[in-house]
């Protein structure tokens, strides 16, 4: 697929984001792996659901920016570094959507899906701990936990969700999501 396509699609998703909440203003970062020494990322400070093609930034595994104007997302790091142990992944989405957000605050492990549609598409979900965004630290500890996780829950943060292309990771974090509304709804029901 080629860049301009890839812009496309990035810009499109950055819209369903806001379009079904799973972000708000500026919050909120995708990313396309071009190659195997560059990334196509959003920018930082920026509204997704306002996002043009010629917003995007592309950066080289060193952090250098390689074409565009605008500054990367403040959570870089955590994009490549995760690109960089994860050689299968080509697209990463990280959002806040409000149960899986919500549900971070307690959950400090590790989680099984119980919807079993979740369970066989999305598989075990891993958990950060709580770090400030944008930080290095916080991106060593997504690298660490993407070698072996598809979706990560950042603790009181939201999710990271790393697929095969952008149309995967999206789904992926799809799934999660409606995984924790159910999980909300199963708690009413009590």
């Amino acid at each position: 697929m080629d860049v301009n396509e890839l812009k496309s699609q990035i810009v499109k998703y950055g819209q369903l984001l806001y379009e079904k909440d799973y972000i708000v203003a500026t919050d909120g970062n995708l990313s396309v792996r071009l190659a195997s020494d560059r990334v196509l990322i959003t920018p930082t400070g920026f509204r997704k659901s306002e996002l043009t093609p010629e917003d995007l930034i592309v950066v080289d595994f060193d952090g250098n920016v390689i074409e565009g104007h605008r500054k990367p997302s403040m959570e870089m790091w955590m994009h490549l570094w995760s690109y960089e142990v994860r050689p299968d992944i080509n697209a990463i989405v990280h959002a806040h959507p409000a149960f899986v957000t919500a549900y971070s605050f307690q959950m400090p492990r590790e989680y099984e899906p119980q919807l079993p549609e979740v369970r066989d598409y999305v598989g075990p979900l891993g958990f950060v701990p709580y770090r400030p965004a944008g930080s290095r630290e916080l991106a060593e500890f997504v690298r660490d936990k993407a070698a072996s996780h598809n979706v990560l829950i950042l603790q009181k943060h939201g999710v990271v969700c790393l697929g095969k292309d952008l149309f995967d990771a999206f789904n992926l974090l799809e799934r999660v999501e409606f995984e924790f509304k159910i999980k909300g709804l199963r708690a009413l029901f009590k």
